[in-house]
């Protein structure tokens, strides 16, 4: 049997891991991933390690497990960048030669060879010299090879530059505790296993909570994560505006900001403005705010092609204009079908009123509940994820700037 705190990459143990464990299996993994399948009908980089841990094919097995580039992207969502994991690696790299030094000249261990060796590479030297010596050396602790104290910036790296294909985690002894009325991360957060609670990490950014100007946009970006995304779903959660009856708008999501910044929440929190008059002079108030904590991000609907030549209703009659910045709220994003009225016709954005605060015109798209419905009734079908990303481009474009907000 193996070690439940193992976490594998293909069929190596990273062995950083297990010291934090249940906090990797909450960053690494999906609720669609778990897995309770015998060791003969597992998946196959699980099951040839299994086969080192039992004699019949036929025993039980759970398992979480994760294509690498999932993994990888989750990483990136939670602030481990390729960037961010290079620019510690920067400074800790340093820290590590001097201490080795220190270390030769004050206790009289001859380190030489290992100082010459290491001192003087940047990083794609030294991802050379790793590579060269193995993954065993990689992940290995220690005071002569350098590895970063942060082992979610080490995974991140490994899975930027050495490409395994999978990650996964046999969950061994707890699986009768996972019970299947819960999520995967409900179950995590039941579980009462010890970790390290002085380990420092890069950066532990955890559930980000978005805040829209109301229940329609709410609607439509959580069912679209869940539709487009759905192994990164488990990492957003948003306001619940139908229960508890609260008001939207701009301005209302202004004041959602400065009363979460007022109470200190360490959540990561976005704000999501429309592309609009209104939402631009709300987030250039917001921005403005100097103690805005650095866990709260703002940003507005991206710009898209759809929305430069969009057909508008004011006093001049009809025009097609360039409605981003302007009029682009989030049903632009929904794909020309759900714009689109019986005839093939973009339902029009109508203007509405002159912002001062900024200087530009504000517009609204008409019919957006019969339009957002359409949204909704078409997400209901039972769809593979990759073709909806192609259809619904914009969309996906909206998705993967958020995904980027805490880089």
């Amino acid at each position: 049997m193996s070690d439940e705190n193992d976490v594998y990459l293909d069929e190596r143990a990273f062995g950083d891991l297990s010291m934090a464990w249940q906090h990797a299996c909450t960053m690494c993994f999906a609720n669609g991933d778990l897995y309770r399948r015998t060791v003969k009908t597992a998946h196959p980089v699980v099951r040839k390690k299994a086969l080192e841990w039992f004699d019949d094919e036929e025993t039980e097995l759970t398992y979480l497990l994760a294509p690498a580039e999932n993994v990888r992207r989750r990483l990136h969502i939670q602030g481990y960048t390729d960037e961010r994991c290079r620019e510690l690696w920067e400074r800790e790299y340093l820290k590590h030669i001097e201490k080795l030094e220190e270390m030769n000249e004050r206790d009289g261990i001859d380190l030489d060879q290992d100082i010459a060796s290491q001192k003087g590479l940047n990083f794609e030297g030294w991802l050379e010299r790793a590579n060269s010596l193995g993954h065993d050396h990689w992940i290995r602790r220690g005071f002569v090879e350098f590895d970063l104290v942060d082992m979610f910036a080490s995974l991140a790296l490994e899975l930027e530059y050495f490409k395994p294909e999978y990650v996964w985690t046999d969950l061994a002894s707890y699986a009768d505790e996972f019970d299947p009325e819960f999520s995967v991360h409900q179950n995590l957060r039941r579980l009462h296993i010890f970790e390290d609670d002085d380990q420092e990490f890069l950066r532990e950014t955890g559930t980000v909570l978005i805040l829209t100007e109301g229940r329609s946009d709410t609607k439509i970006l959580s069912t679209a994560i869940q539709a487009l995304y759905p192994e990164f779903s488990d990492m957003f959660q948003f306001l619940d505006f139908e229960e508890f009856s609260i008001d939207g708008g701009a301005s209302m999501l202004t004041k959602m900001v400065k009363t979460l910044a007022g109470v200190r929440l360490d959540q990561p929190i976005l704000a999501l403005f429309d592309n609009d008059a209104a939402g631009l002079a709300e987030q250039s108030f917001v921005n403005s705010i100097k103690e805005l904590p650095n866990n709260i991000k703002t940003m507005v609907l991206p710009e898209i092609e759809l929305a430069k030549d969009y057909p508008t209703i004011g006093p001049e009659g009809e025009r097609r204009m360039d409605v981003n910045g302007t009029a682009s709220s989030i049903e632009l994003f929904l794909g020309r079908e759900a714009l689109s009225d019986g005839n093939g016709r973009l339902h029009p954005i109508r203007w509405t009123g002159w912002n001062k605060q900024i200087g530009r015109y504000q517009g609204a798209l008409e019919h957006k509940d019969q339009i957002t419905q359409r949204f909704l009734g078409k997400m209901k079908e039972a769809r593979d994820p990759i073709a909806l990303r192609t259809e619904f481009s914009e969309l996906d474009q909206l998705l993967n700037a958020i995904f980027r907000v805490f880089h």
